[in-house]
């Protein structure tokens, strides 16, 4: 299906570039304050964005949107090529319309997939597949392309690939819409309402950002990490690679337990727990086998978040609020490519990479149990409404 192939072009190439701009920041000699915020800047332009986009994909459909995304997908890969000739003004810029473009997929795409005919746990196993092959692949070929050709070679690459990814999108076939939903009479003007309080969705929202915090942090201060342990390009995209082979590891098991469970609560939490302890952990290890062993496994805890708070957003909301509901609950998700880079940035002045990587571990342990406890303890939650009637879900 070409929703899959998509899914795995722009993965990749989202990777690839997650691992090369720290490598390229630390090549021009930035401090990390500056890594920080350069790995943050495409979450300022999802926390923006997102809601509005997700209003769009159920305003106009998912395959408009997904083609306009491609375009600035396209335009931001154009613009890392741009920055190797002028620098760090260019490179701010690329990565904000690196901010569109994820905004776009990573809500809209997810959306397409939950409204597709077959079996839900079926179509999020195969897309989150695909995507986290993509990464793993993307992670692993960004060193060797440094090596081999440079950055300015590697971003050429780059962005022949994302051509290809708007090309996909092109190609993507609107989805139908449930009969009922046909007949049922619709506002002009009618958008689906974003709604934080989130009711069952807030451990969809924990996992969202548990997730995304180790995506943040392979992107950001991983690199740094490793190249202080005096590890080459190659070895780095190697070891990081290994938290997208544990991803795309549960992305095979996970579909047949998710599909039993009537309560993801219990599955959530060992998952947001198995993430931010192996987070943690990380600073502890400096040879390459342990490092492999503990990064794998902390991509499939972090992998069984991502797939939770997808399958958990199809459960809760409906057809018509699905795009709404799905930004609502991935804007945590950029919150942690935003906040987490930057804390970690600030708080470099005055501790080391190993006590902030540490802390940060410890973050996501206690947000899990915040999670837990706030969710045991609520009564019946409220879905994510539109603000017509809605159809039924048929997923």
């Amino acid at each position: 299906m070409l929703i899959h192939w998509a899914a795995l072009t722009f993965a990749f190439i989202n990777s690839t570039i997650q691992l090369l701009v720290p490598l390229y920041a630390l090549h021009l000699g930035y401090p990390g304050l500056t890594i920080g915020i350069l790995a943050a800047l495409p979450s300022i332009a999802n926390v923006t964005l997102r809601l509005t986009v997700g209003r769009l994909s159920d305003h106009h459909g998912e395959t408009k949107v997904l083609q306009a995304g491609g375009l600035f997908y396209l335009a931001s890969t154009i613009g890392l090529l741009i920055a190797t000739h002028l620098g760090l003004v260019a490179l701010v810029g690329a990565q904000l319309l690196q901010g569109v473009g994820r905004s776009i997929f990573w809500t809209v795409g997810q959306t397409y997939v939950t409204k597709m005919p077959l079996r839900s746990g079926r179509n999020l196993s195969l897309f989150n597949g695909s995507s986290n092959l993509g990464m793993l692949l993307g992670m692993s070929g960004a060193g060797l392309w440094v090596v081999a050709l440079g950055y300015r070679g590697a971003f050429m690459i780059v962005a022949a690939f994302a051509l290809g990814y708007s090309v996909l999108t092109f190609a993507l076939q609107a989805l139908s819409t449930p009969d009922l939903r046909r007949r049922t009479v619709h506002r002009p003007t009618r958008f689906a309402v974003p709604n934080l309080r989130l009711g069952p969705l807030w451990f969809a929202a924990c996992c969202s950002f548990v997730s995304a915090a180790t995506m943040a942090l392979a992107a950001s201060f991983y690199p740094v990490f490793l190249t202080r342990l005096h590890y080459g390009e190659r070895s780095i995209g190697l070891l990081v690679m290994l938290l997208a082979a544990g991803m795309l590891g549960i992305s095979f098991v996970a579909r047949p337990v998710v599909e039993r469970i009537g309560r993801l609560e219990h599955l959530a939490l060992a998952c947001i727990a198995g993430t931010g302890l192996g987070v943690a952990a990380v600073p502890a290890f400096h040879g390459w086998l342990p490092l492999a062993v503990l990064l794998f496994a902390t991509g499939f805890c972090s992998g069984g978040c991502n797939l939770i708070y997808q399958l958990s957003v199809q459960r809760h909301s409906t057809w018509d609020a699905r795009g709404a509901a799905m930004a609502s609950v991935g804007l945590f998700g950029n919150l942690a490519l935003l906040v987490l880079p930057t804390m970690i940035g600030v708080s470099l002045r005055w501790v080391s990479l190993e006590v902030a990587l540490v802390a940060a571990g410890g973050f996501l342990v206690s947000l899990g149990v915040i999670a837990g406890v706030s969710v045991g303890g609520a009564g019946r939650p409220a879905l994510i409404q539109a603000v017509t009637a809605t159809g039924p879900d048929t997923d």
